[in-house]
């Protein structure tokens, strides 16, 4: 409401000054100074009201005197306080007097004027200088963002990267004590394969010793029985007495020659070869699992390696990430302190600024009251004056007319 109040007031003021600077340029013109000059110059006394000291215009002067005084004191101007008492030595020179209001009218419409342009000034530069303040400022909190972004997202792949590290240094671990276990287990094998052929040769030698003995001396073998009816001698079981009987007569001697313990040795010499079977069937079974640990070691060594070679080219992958966010990080740091300096500019610019402006938009409204009250005081001038002059020449044509 008080802006458009002083919105409405100011093109009245504005409109109110154009109509007296319209109608001051009307009385003044050639044209119209020749016609009042010949008003004038038909009537005795016009140079009598011009130059005279009569009452009536001193009386004039002096209430003009008055306002003018008057309105320095209340718009606080020296300038109307010279001007008065200028017109106050003029003595009745209306015409001198005139210029100096209009030439004073003329200083205060200029300088209402420049204060307009300054007040404009200051307020079209603080808006401007506001405005780029603002967009710094989001600028650089934009750019805090990103950095803060860019950061996490660093620090996350660090511990990304981190965590890969550790399972690349297991995973090896894990393949380094595989292949150790491997190869103990193939030294073992090869031990124990070394053993068991060696076993087998030395069965398989006492087996051929005994055979070829045998087969040397044409002794068969095989497994007698017990004597029979034809007296052959045989197995007995135990000596078992009865009581009240009389022992058995003794064993009969050999009738037969020596046919060597074969029946011993066919059992010794089977033994022989079940042990050499059983050797090498365990033998078999341990090349299998031999072969089959090889092939478990192998699918994990291969599982492993490729796992590990999964996880380095990932890390190489995180790694460019990781770079091009710490170059992001670098280049907006850059750009956030080249918008800090930036905004520094405009605030140091804003407070340079508001040594005139403030004291300008403070004083402004007083100023133009001020200056309102010294154009009300000149205009009134004015109007005493011209007033005064149709009044003290309708006295003079009343005095003639007597």
């Amino acid at each position: 409401e008080k802006k458009q109040e002083w919105k409405d007031r100011k093109e009245l003021r504005t409109g109110e000054l154009a109509a007296i600077s319209q109608a001051i340029s009307i009385l003044h013109s050639d044209d119209a100074r020749d016609l009042v000059k010949k008003s004038l110059a038909s009537q005795e006394g016009f140079l009598f009201i011009e130059e005279g000291s009569s009452a009536v215009a001193q009386q004039r002067m002096a209430s003009v005197v008055g306002t003018l005084r008057t309105a320095a004191g209340l718009g606080r101007d020296r300038r109307l306080a010279a001007l008065a008492t200028r017109v106050e030595g003029m003595k009745g020179h209306f015409g001198e007097v005139l210029k100096s209001i209009d030439s004073m009218l003329k200083v205060l419409q200029d300088e209402e004027a420049e204060d307009l342009k300054k007040k404009e000034h200051c307020d079209a530069d603080r808006a401007a200088d506001t405005r780029e303040a603002i967009v710094t400022s989001r600028a650089m909190d934009e750019l805090s963002d990103g950095i803060t972004v860019d950061r996490a997202k660093v620090a996350e792949i660090v511990a990304e990267i981190k965590d890969m590290r550790a399972k690349i240094a297991g995973n090896t671990g894990e393949l380094k004590e595989a292949k150790d276990i491997r190869e103990q287990e193939h030294k073992e094998y090869v031990v124990a394969e070394e053993e068991d052929s060696q076993a087998v040769i030395v069965v398989n030698g006492a087996r051929s010793v005994l055979e070829k003995f045998y087969r040397d001396n044409g002794l068969a073998l095989a497994q007698r029985s017990a004597v029979g009816a034809s007296g052959a001698i045989g197995r007995r079981g135990p000596f078992q007495s009865e009581a009240g009987e009389a022992p058995p007569p003794p064993p009969p001697t050999f009738e037969a020659p020596y046919g060597g313990k074969t029946d011993e040795s066919t059992g010794i010499i089977g033994m022989l070869e079940m042990i050499a079977e059983d050797i090498q069937k365990d033998s078999t079974k341990a090349k299998a699992e031999e072969e089959e640990s090889g092939k478990q070691y192998k699918n994990t060594k291969e599982s492993l390696e490729t796992e590990n070679k999964e996880l380095g080219e990932s890390i190489t992958v995180l790694e460019g990430v990781k770079g091009e966010k710490e170059g992001a990080v670098g280049d907006n740091t850059l750009d956030r302190h080249a918008k800090r300096r930036e905004l520094g500019v405009v605030m140091t610019r804003i407070a340079d600024s508001a040594k005139g402006c403030d004291y300008f938009a403070i004083n402004y409204s007083l100023r133009v009251k001020n200056r309102q009250i010294e154009v009300d005081g000149l205009i009134k001038a004015k109007t005493i004056l011209s007033g005064g002059a149709a009044s003290f020449l309708q006295a003079t044509r009343r005095l003639r007319g007597a």
